[in-house]
């Protein structure tokens, strides 16, 4: 832990200087909202991993700080254990969002549900199809390689082509390009 701090104010110094690999943002900060810090994080730390944490799951709050750049969404009264899973997912590189407000984010961020396969499937092989959708139905890279029958380092070499080919960065963006492009039947209802 490399400081705490009450309000928004307090904090800008002690992220642009300790540039931590995850920040816990309660949303109800005195002064500012937590709304303002969360848009200023790509310039003060862009390496922070962000976590918000908040009292009620409003789903408009939800969509704003995930498209502002949070990797992730807790409420105070979750469990320590859901907590603990939450900040390990995050510092992996992973989305964490609980399953009842996944489908909300990614319909708010990527558009309507996709609807047939088309534009940018035929770029993709037959197997980085099949780990897209995977991708878009959560699966870890663990579960997809295990789903598969391959291993793990081909399903991120998998995931590095289709990245490419997509023009994507990540696995958050890959989702969102599915949804916008509407790549693949949603398995999301």
């Amino acid at each position: 832990m490399s400081g705490q701090d009450g309000n928004v104010e307090q904090a800008r110094p002690v992220l642009s200087q300790s540039k931590p690999d995850i920040l816990l943002l309660e949303m109800a900060l005195p002064g500012q909202s937590g709304f303002t810090l969360l848009g200023d994080m790509v310039a003060l730390s862009p390496t922070t991993k962000t976590i918000v944490m908040a009292s009620a799951e409003v789903k408009e709050d939800v969509v704003e700080v995930m498209r502002l750049g949070a990797r992730g969404f807790l409420l105070k009264q979750d469990s320590l254990d859901l907590f603990l899973k939450c900040i390990r997912k995050v510092h992996d590189g992973e989305i964490w969002l609980n399953g009842r407000l996944t489908e909300a984010v990614l319909r708010a961020l990527g558009g309507h549900q996709p609807a047939h396969l088309e534009d940018g499937k035929n770029r993709l092989s037959q197997r980085e199809v099949e780990v897209v959708q995977l991708v878009i139905q959560g699966y870890k890279n663990r579960d997809i390689a295990q789903k598969l029958f391959i291993s793990e380092k081909t399903v991120k070499n998998h995931l590095s082509a289709i990245f490419h080919k997509l023009g994507v960065n990540d696995r958050l963006e890959l989702t969102l390009h599915v949804f916008e492009k509407r790549l693949f039947p949603t398995t999301m209802e």
